[in-house]
Parts: C-alpha cells; structure tokens; sequence
C-alpha cells in the first residue's frame, strides 16, 4: 500500500500501519542483474539504502543494530556499491539513495564510498549519523548530500551523552559545525522516548536546535524478538503530538506505505517530520509476499544487497 494525503480533510487521525491493508497496485517490473524486481511506480520509493557499517561510538538502548552480529567486508561491499548504482541508473531507478550504519563516518573507506557516489546522478542523497565525523569530512560530505540527518534526543548535552553513552559534539559545537557547510542541509532527527514525549518538549527540542535546516521525530518502532530489545511504546503520547501538530502547523502531507507512515508540517518555514515504523510487520509482510516485491533495496555490510532489512532474503547481489 502506499497513499499519500495532502488535503487536510483526508488525513487519517491516529494512522497505525498495522492496521491497513496491504496492497500491491502501481507498480512495475524492472530487470536487475538479470533478476525481475518488482517495484512502486512512485520514484522516491526507488530507495536504496547503504548500511555500510555496523561500527558505532553509541550504544543507545532503543537502536535496533546494537545486537546485531557483525559480518563486516568493506571492499566487497564498496565494489557491490559502484555495481548497484550503475546498475538502477542504465534501468532508470536511481532515484534516494541513504548511506547509514552503525556510523557511517567511522567506516574506513568512507573517502572511497563518497568518490562512489559522486559518479552517480543520485536525486537525493542523506546520511544518518551522530555527527562524529562531520568536522573532519567537511570537504568531502558539503555538496555531495542533500541532508545529513543528525541525532539527537535532548535539548540537554549531558542528556544526550547518556542516551548514545559516549560523548558526542555539545549543541554549540554543531552549531559552529553547521556554519562550515554551505550547501549539505542539517536535519535534526530525534527518536521520541523518556527524554522527549510532549508536545511542549518538541517546541523547546526545535528552538534548542534553531540552527538545524529542519526536523525529524520517530516513535519507538515495534519489533520482533530476534532483536533483542525490550521498550514501552508510548502510543497515546505521540498522538497528542500529531493532534498538537494538526491543529497549529501547516499540513503538508500525510504518506503510508506497508509498515511506516510520516507525517510532515510547516512550521516557523522549517519542515518537520514525524515517522512511525512497524517492523515487526514487515517481517510477517516479507514470509508471505513474492520474493520479487522490492519496496526498498539494502546494502548490508558484508556486501549482500537484498530486498530486505534481513540480509538472506530477497538476496539481489552477493
């Protein structure tokens, strides 16, 4: 399924992905290394995403890659890189392409990944990071992306050491950073938990960070038991804060797709984003859908692009 509302008559109050249906309409085949894909017609959801490390300072208790077991082969996954490109752009599916991890600026041919990209007619090009390599890589990440999308989870600097459980740049710190970049876009992306939950701690959130080009906000996202995580979702907290947004901010859209759903306002003329994710959901979707349904492509760090957030299915490359 994949809807997207921009008229605020239609917005759906209170979405829960895991409760709409799951529908296979607009979409077509392309052929990837001799493989039929299936995909959306929509070019933002040609969407490929390169976890290309799963090495991280951080250790924050909700991120779902801190359990995972690391199988890491960087020049493969660097040559399997430069092939997918090639490879989306000759079929004319290269569209967003985010490079993430772990943190990405700790992976030790990142120089290399970003001569990789620079080849490539990439749309929109993001980053996930904590911000550790930002100072150093200004040369090279300024121009390149589109946004690096930088998290933080308080307006509070010890706050935020204790949630990424190292020490990571001070508000202020970001602020200098960010003067150095003229073109790349700060985005501030901020997981919403015990430091953050009101609608009241997301305006100071977004004047603390008033430097910041725009905004997003995730809910804790459900998960299966193969991740080892154990967390309260909060559902009813993040509601009053999409009612607060609805009633005071300028809708823009409204998107659902499959397992996530975002929501994206105006305010102040920065855009601010809410997303919600059911992970767990998309592991029964994936046991029971064709395995030529791509709604996403993933460069894991051993190299293997595939179909799914699970590296042995939907395998597309080894």
């Amino acid at each position: 399924m994949f809807t997207t509302i921009t008229d605020k008559n239609n917005y759906i109050q209170a979405c829960d992905v895991c409760k709409l249906p799951i529908l296979y309409n607009d979409r077509f085949d392309v052929n990837l290394f001799n493989n039929k894909v299936n995909l959306n017609k929509n070019c933002w959801l040609w969407h490929f995403h390169i976890k290309i490390t799963d090495i991280c300072n951080a250790k924050c208790a909700f991120c779902i890659e801190q359990n995972c077991k690391k199988d890491e082969q960087p020049l493969k996954a660097l040559e399997n890189i430069d092939r997918m490109l090639k490879e989306m752009q000759n079929n004319d599916c290269l569209f967003s392409v985010s490079v993430t991890g772990g943190e990405p600026t700790l992976f030790p041919y990142f120089k290399e990944l970003c001569s990789i990209l620079s080849k490539y007619n990439i749309q929109f090009l993001t980053m996930n990071t904590n911000g550790y390599g930002l100072n150093k890589y200004v040369g090279i990440i300024d121009g390149l992306f589109d946004f690096v999308n930088i998290s933080r989870h308080s307006i509070y600097n010890s706050e935020n050491n204790e949630v990424f459980h190292t020490k990571v740049h001070t508000i202020d710190e970001l602020r200098e950073i960010k003067r150095k970049y003229n073109k790349t876009k700060f985005r501030i992306q901020c997981v919403i938990g015990d430091k953050l939950h009101t609608y009241q701690d997301i305006l100071n959130f977004i004047k603390t960070y008033d430097f910041a080009d725009d905004y997003s906000f995730r809910r804790l996202m459900q998960v299966g038991d193969e991740f080892g995580l154990s967390y309260t979702i909060n559902h009813d907290e993040y509601f009053k804060i999409l009612d607060y947004a609805f009633e005071n901010w300028y809708f823009i859209e409204q998107t659902i797709q499959d397992y996530y759903v975002y929501e994206i306002y105006n305010y102040n003329n920065k855009d601010i984003t809410f997303s919600y994710s059911d992970m767990k959901m998309l592991r029964e979707i994936e046991q029971t859908e064709n395995d030529d349904i791509f709604r996403e492509f993933i460069c894991h760090p051993n190299g293997v692009i595939s179909g799914s957030w699970k590296k042995d299915c939907k395998i597309l490359l080894r």
